[in-house]
């Protein structure tokens, strides 16, 4: 492994403004920071819901190498067969999985949430795990953590994790939890980035929310005199996506002979 890595985990990408920021701006980020390897959350990038292969191309064309999912990753029903065939883009691996054993025939989930990868001679394991929390019961996310970073560690790999939670406290216990067995864990879903980076005294590089590639003045990327007018009448008018000025946000984790020396937050 070379004695240095930096890696840039990008909050999720919203909506054709959240692709265009990072056609835009992304390679000058990576040339900007000596970036080697980039990890995006993108289950928002189609229409604000879902990832399309069409828009993943964009987004691994502008200079990202894995893209990571959510809640929203299976929106776009006919992108199926992509998910499952595209091994650079990956769903919480802590969906429901040997359903054939339950039902004789069934077909399992979509895709895969635990791949490795390779970057300057260092092997790269990126998790991507669904929190309970206020969200869709999936399976234990501790329990799928844990499989997931014995395994890493047999294989001599690095491990990131992106956690799509919406609870705090959900994403600080799992970041506590796996603290020393992973490089880095950072959550996604808010879309509002936190301003709580740092390294775990275990070692382990963690931020609870990366917070969104999209437009800056709006409601986590949805126009936001709309998402007003919602709350103040309670009536659900239509939502709309943002249009304007657009902002990339992530951390930078950079990594010497495979010790975690320091996280930064990125607003670029």
């Amino acid at each position: 492994m070379s004695d240095c890595l930096k890696v840039f985990m990008g909050g999720d990408v919203f909506s054709d403004a959240g692709i265009a920021v990072v056609e835009q701006k992304l390679k000058k980020l990576r040339q900007e920071y000596s970036i080697d390897f980039v990890i995006y959350n993108g289950e928002n990038a189609s229409g604000g819901n879902g990832l399309l292969e069409s828009d993943a191309a964009k987004i691994f064309e502008a200079g990202v190498d894995v893209i990571t999912g959510g809640n929203h990753i299976f929106e776009k029903r006919d992108n199926y067969p992509f998910l499952a065939s595209e091994k650079r883009v990956l769903r919480p691996h802590n969906y429901p999985k040997d359903i054939g054993s339950i039902i004789e025939g069934a077909e399992e989930t979509p895709g895969r949430g635990f791949a490795y990868y390779e970057c300057k001679g260092t092997r790269i394991a990126v998790l991507n795990l669904q929190g309970r929390e206020a969200m869709t019961a999936l399976d234990c996310p501790f329990k799928a953590a844990a499989e997931c970073a014995k395994e890493a560690a047999e294989e001599g790999a690095l491990l990131f994790v992106d956690f799509h939670a919406e609870s705090n406290d959900e994403k600080e216990a799992l970041a506590l939890f796996l603290d020393g067995k992973a490089v880095a864990i950072c959550g996604t879903h808010t879309h509002v980035q936190t301003a709580d980076e740092r390294i775990l005294p275990k070692g382990t590089a963690y931020i609870t929310d990366l917070g969104m590639s999209g437009v800056a003045d709006s409601v986590i990327g949805s126009d936001a005199e709309i998402v007003v007018k919602r709350n103040l009448t309670q009536v659900l008018y239509k939502m709309e996506n943002a249009v304007g000025e657009s902002v990339i946000q992530g951390a930078l984790i950079t990594i010497k002979d495979k010790t975690v020396t320091k996280i930064e937050r990125i607003q670029f």
